[in-house]
């Protein structure tokens, strides 16, 4: 029954931000739902295995950017690295989690993850996307006990904030147009009523399985709210498919850990 609630309301919230459907909108959301799908079918250990991949490239990416920083680079670009750097964190963010290890190791392999994503949103022009990350990160932390790492973070927070007013970035604009206000409450609704759930699923089993959904959920209902309550001048309701990139993942691993194999 869960499973079946968790589908409606992430169509529920896709359909609440698409408003009018064209062919070419019909078809990406059957490919974000036949990849939820897909993922719901997948072992734990499958999806587990993305988190080293998803590192690595992160860091490639920097590389990359650090030899060739004015690269002109196209859109699909530029919402692949907003991906990459969502993942990559919040796979090892996830995982430290189970590991439990030092403290400074924990600080340390986070905070050059951290600036390494930082850095690849900086060069590809999606720094701004890093906030609402950041602030995510913030209450997760404070959730899991980490109260030392989060100043840490917001100090990185306010470093990100200095270099989008370096480059000129409007943080703040006159928000998504388009979108009425029913629009707006089932976004609103929704992210949050499946950041609901999944908080309920970790209460009752702490697993891999268990919390990716519940920070991504986190994330998306703290960037939904910045876009449409504060106005932010970029978000993921700015991005439809880089909003559906997100949301499917999330989708398809809470429906799998609901379904009784996590």
């Amino acid at each position: 029954m869960k499973k079946m609630c968790i589908a409606i309301l992430s169509l529920i919230l896709v359909y609440s931000f698409f408003r009018e459907f064209t062919l070419a909108r019909v078809l990406i959301i059957l490919a974000g739902a036949a990849a939820g799908f897909g993922i719901s079918r997948l072992p734990q250990r499958a999806i587990e295995g993305m988190k080293y991949p998803l590192i690595i490239i992160t860091f490639i990416i920097t590389v990359l950017f650090f030899f060739y920083p004015h690269v002109v680079i196209p859109e699909i670009a530029r919402m692949a690295v907003v991906f990459v750097s969502f993942y990559g964190l919040a796979f090892y963010l996830i995982d430290i989690e189970n590991k439990k290890q030092d403290f400074f190791k924990e600080l340390t392999a986070l905070s050059i993850l951290f600036f390494s994503s930082g850095f690849n949103l900086y060069v590809s022009g999606s720094l701004i996307y890093l906030i609402s990350y950041a602030l995510a990160l913030i209450c997760f932390l404070f959730i899991l006990g980490r109260y030392r790492i989060i100043a840490f973070i917001a100090a990185y927070t306010l470093i990100a904030c200095f270099m989008i007013y370096r480059q000129k970035t409007a943080i703040l604009g006159s928000g998504l147009t388009g979108l009425s206000d029913i629009n707006k409450y089932m976004l609103l609704g929704t992210s949050f009523a499946l950041l609901a759930i999944s908080f309920a699923t970790i209460v009752k089993k702490n697993t891999f399985s268990s919390m990716l959904p519940f920070f991504g959920f986190l994330y998306v209902a703290v960037d939904i709210f910045l876009v449409i309550g504060m106005k932010f001048s970029a978000g993921l309701l700015y991005q439809p498919i880089l909003f559906l990139a997100i949301i499917a993942p999330l989708a398809g691993t809470m429906m799998k850990t609901e379904g009784g194999r996590p």
